[in-house]
Order: structure tokens, then C-alpha cells, then sequence
């Protein structure tokens, strides 16, 4: 028989357990005792996701499965400074399943729990424990009401005895738990384990009015601005920026894209707006994205060079610093605030009233078909046209157009038949991917040339860092002419017959 776990929704019920068990045991040793611990997560729940609950007691982080309850893996800090990133965690396997789940995010507590427990060990005739059963009693004040559960641990040899307590239980009514009572007082305590996405989640019906979709869609892009915000002037990590730039930048290209849908007043009035709530947080997030990519640049210089790539990553933290600060100041100020707030207004208005947009009333069904092909359209037409000796500028162009296109078919999902949407992204995510790491080497090597021509090389470490970004710069044209090589290929695979047949099936 396997360890169980039963649901105590009547705590008064505790006394009639042990009564129960006295009559079927010699003997019932007891032992109490009290631990508190914080449970650890990403922001976007991604041990969870893996199945895992972190818990941290003072130096010591334990993993365990969420729902067998066995550990997956346990480390203890080197020191007093919490662990925060996986880089600071101590070489082991736990560290590199963290690596996986975590990637550049940081672990954040989400509460501090009290766990009290009675551990009974059910003893027979000759004082041998032939079964246990711990009651646990968690807990998180504030007025929330603690979660009760027991697990029955079954010993070795004993099956008998372990199969008498489970029908004990089962007789007085006590059901099997059906989550982790951590999650279970999580969700109590006001949490949502799990539930916080990025990715657009709406459930739109096709005769609904376009004016309203657009509507429903802003909204859950600005819930996620703010989920974000407060992470961001915190600096947690770097998603937090990231995940709030792009839910801006999905609403000015929504706001774009279904031209003749809203008011244009409203058009002409957020779209400055977000447009502006984009360039105040640029900088940093194009600084963080050099700074993500620190171990990946220095395997690409031979390791006389490396020091002079520490250097210029100093360069960048410091830059950082400041260009952070100007961004706070900026998200403290006026204008900043008076944005947020007028999405908000637009959010709780009727976009239908009073508008002046000749689309506003027309089913989102029929709009999202005729936006979509219509981008669809653009981007064959584009990508038919280049060649080996097209401006790279026309590739950038094409990259933003299935950016648009991506953020079209995500934002109307919910309208087609969600195996061929996902077999139509997953084409797009190909041709999305080249175009971006096209994109990123472009951007990169532009960096690095004037980085390189700002070097004052008047010391031996001036002259390392000169070498270094000078290497750096070389690998990175080599990578940017091998991935603009393979475009022809992925383009034609997106072009295929059988794609641009579903293309038009669906959206025309």
C-alpha cells in the first residue's frame, strides 16, 4: 500500500480519529512539531508548471513533487544571502533543473507558511510501530483558515495495518485530498497558482462586435501591464520589463491593424499614448537583452580575450543604472500615469457609442478573417520579392509584418479551429525565428561598432576590450550571413502550397 493523504474539513472531527484508532491499536506514541517556510516561485509559476513546490526554511531550499510529495532535490545556501537566480545556486543537479524551469527569472517568495504537525506511530502487541499517520495543520495568518490534511504512511511488512486505517477513515467519512495543501491555502489566502500568463487568453464569439473584441483584448493586455509593473520598478528580473513592453506593444499593433473598428478619436488618442509608454522603457530592455547574452559572447572569444568582454559588460551594467533611472523617473511622472489611466477609461466605455468607425459593429469573425489574410497576403508579396541582393532593411520590414501577423492570429485564436491555428503559427514561428535572429545580429553588430569606436585605447585594458569586441563583431557577421543564407529555405516552406492553401481556407 502506497503513502495517502485525506482531507480534515472538520478539525472537531480529530479527537473521534484518534478515539477510532485506540480501539484498533495496542498503543499510539506521539510527537508534535512546528516548521515554518516560504514557498518559492518564479512570478509566472514556472516550478509549478513543472509539477514542483519549492519551500525554503532559513539556508535550506527543498523541491518536491506537488503531487506525490517526494523530493525532488534539495540544496543548502553557502551563506546568509538568499538565493535568488539560478547562477547563485551551488553546483548540482538541482541547480541545472533549475537552469531548465527558470531560465532568466528569479525566484520571489510567495508566502510564508506555519506548518504544525502530530506524527501517531500505531503500535501493535509487542510495541512495534506498524503504521503512522501525521496530522498537518498549515497555515498563513491574516485571518485565513488553515488547511487541515493527514497522510497515512504505510510500514514496510504492515499492509495489513495501513489497509485498517484507511478503512477507519473511510468509515468516518474522510475523503482522499484532492490538491497540495499548500495550493489549497494559497488559493485561500487570495493567489491564483498558476494562473498568471503572458499570452493572450480570450474566448471570442464571431458574431461579436468588432469594437467590443478590440475592447476585450486591450483589457487583458493592460491586466498584464499591470501585473508587471510593480516587478518592473522593483527590477526583480528582467520578464517583468519584458512581458510589459510587449502586452504594450500588442495593443498599438491591434490599435493599427483594425483600422475603422474604433472611434478615431480613441485611435489617435491612445495610440501616442502607448507609443510613448514604449520608448520610455527601450533603452532598458535593450540593454538587458545584451546583458542576458553575457556567457554566449564570451564562448565566442578565445579565453585571451574574455577579460576584455568582462569589461565591456561592466560598461553596460553601468549604463543600465542609468538608463533604469530615467525610466522610473519617467513611470513616476504625469504622462506615464495619465496613459495607464486612459486605457483604463477606454476599457469601462462602450466602444460602440457615439463612434464614428464604420467597422466598430462588424462581427469579429468577419474583420478577423480579412485582417489576417490581408497581412498573410503582404508578407508572400514581400518575401516573393528578395533576393541575395536585397537591403537587409527589406528583411527587417518582413519581420515586423509576421510579428503584426502573429499577434493577429493569437489576439483571434479563439474563432478558428485551434489545430490548424496551431499548425499555421508554428509555420509563421519558423519563418518568425530566422527573421528574428537575422534581426538581433544586425542590431547587435550596429551596437558593438559604436561601442567599438568609443573605445579611447590608451591602457592594456582599453586595448583587450578593443580586440574583444573586434572579435565579437567578426563571429557575429559570420552568423548574420549564415542565417540570412537559410532564409530562402524557411520562406519557401511558409510559401508551400499546402500552407497558403490553409491560409485561404480559413480566412477567406
Amino acid at each position: 500500500m502506497i503513502e495517502r493523504c485525506y482531507a480534515i474539513t472538520d478539525p472537531e472531527i480529530l479527537e473521534t480519529i484518534k478515539t477510532a484508532l485506540a480501539d484498533r491499536f495496542d498503543d499510539i506514541r506521539e510527537e508534535a512539531g512546528t516548521k515554518a517556510f516560504e514557498v518559492m516561485d518564479s512570478f509566472d509559476w514556472r516550478l509549478l508548471k513543472k509539477g514542483w513546490l519549492m519551500m525554503k526554511s532559513r539556508r535550506c531550499y527543498d523541491i518536491v513533487d506537488i503531487n506525490s510529495g517526494e523530493q525532488v532535490g534539495t540544496v543548502v545556501a553557502p551563506g546568509e544571502k538568499p538565493l535568488v537566480f539560478t547562477r547563485d545556486f551551488p553546483e548540482s543537479g538541482v541547480a541545472t533543473l533549475l537552469e531548465d524551469a527558470l531560465e532568466m527569472r528569479a525566484l520571489i517568495s510567495l508566502g510564508e507558511i506555519t506548518k504544525q504537525s502530530v506524527r501517531y506511530d500505531l503500535l501493535n502487541r509487542d510495541a512495534k510501530t506498524v503504521a503512522r499517520m501525521v496530522l498537518e495543520t498549515h497555515g498563513c495568518g491574516g485571518g485565513t483558515e488553515a488547511v487541515v490534511q493527514c497522510r497515512l504512511i504505510p510500514v514496510r511488512g504492515y499492509a495489513k495495518a495501513a489497509k485498517q486505517v484507511d478503512a477507519c477513515l473511510a468509515q468516518l467519512g474522510i475523503k482522499a485530498a484532492k490538491q497540495s495543501p499548500i495550493l489549497a491555502l494559497m488559493e485561500r489566502s487570495g493567489l491564483s497558482p498558476g494562473t498568471y500568463s503572458s499570452t493572450i487568453n480570450i474566448a471570442l464569439q464571431p458574431h461579436t462586435p468588432a469594437a467590443e473584441a478590440v475592447r476585450f483584448i486591450i483589457e487583458n493586455l493592460i491586466s498584464v501591464m499591470q501585473a508587471n509593473l510593480p516587478g518592473v520598478l522593483e527590477d526583480i528580473d528582467s520578464e517583468f520589463l519584458h512581458d510589459f513592453r510587449v502586452s504594450v506593444r500588442r495593443a498599438r499593433s491591434l490599435l493599427s491593424q483594425m483600422k475603422g473598428v474604433l472611434d478615431t478619436r480613441t485611435t489617435a488618442r491612445l495610440q501616442p499614448q502607448l507609443k510613448a509608454m514604449g520608448a520610455i522603457t527601450g533603452d532598458v530592455r535593450d540593454l538587458d537583452v545584451y546583458l542576458l547574452k553575457k556567457e554566449a559572447y564570451i564562448a565566442l572569444v578565445p579565453e585571451v580575450l574574455k577579460s576584455g568582454i568582462d569589461s565591456l559588460f561592466r560598461t553596460l551594467q553601468r549604463k543600465r543604472r542609468y538608463a533604469r533611472k530615467r525610466m522610473v523617473k519617467a513611470m513616476a511622472g504625469t504622462a506615464f500615469n495619465a496613459a495607464l489611466a486612459d486605457l483604463d477609461v477606454f476599457v469601462q466605455s462602450d466602444p460602440l457609442a457615439e463612434s464614428d468607425a464604420p467597422g466598430g459593429a462588424r462581427p469579429i469573425g468577419d474583420a478577423a478573417k480579412a485582417v489576417i489574410y490581408n497581412r498573410y497576403r503582404r508578407i508572400i508579396k514581400k518575401g516573393s520579392r528578395i533576393s541575395d541582393t536585397t537591403p537587409d532593411e527589406r528583411l527587417h520590414e518582413l519581420r515586423i509584418d509576421c510579428k503584426k501577423l502573429r499577434y493577429l492570429m493569437e489576439f483571434f485564436t479563439s474563432l478558428f479551429p485551434e489545430d490548424q491555428m496551431k499548425q499555421l503559427v508554428k509555420q509563421l514561428k519558423r519563418l518568425q525565428e530566422n527573421l528574428g535572429d537575422f534581426n538581433d545580429l544586425s542590431v547587435q553588430q550596429a551596437f558593438l561598432i559604436n561601442h567599438l569606436q568609443s573605445i579611447r585605447p590608451q591602457s592594456a585594458q582599453a586595448l583587450m576590450l578593443t580586440a574583444a569586441t573586434g572579435g565579437l563583431i567578426t563571429r557575429l557577421h559570420v552568423a548574420h550571413g549564415r542565417v540570412r543564407s537559410q532564409f530562402f529555405h524557411v520562406f519557401s516552406k511558409f510559401n508551400a502550397p499546402t500552407t497558403r492553401k490553409q491560409f485561404t481556407t480559413l480566412f477567406t
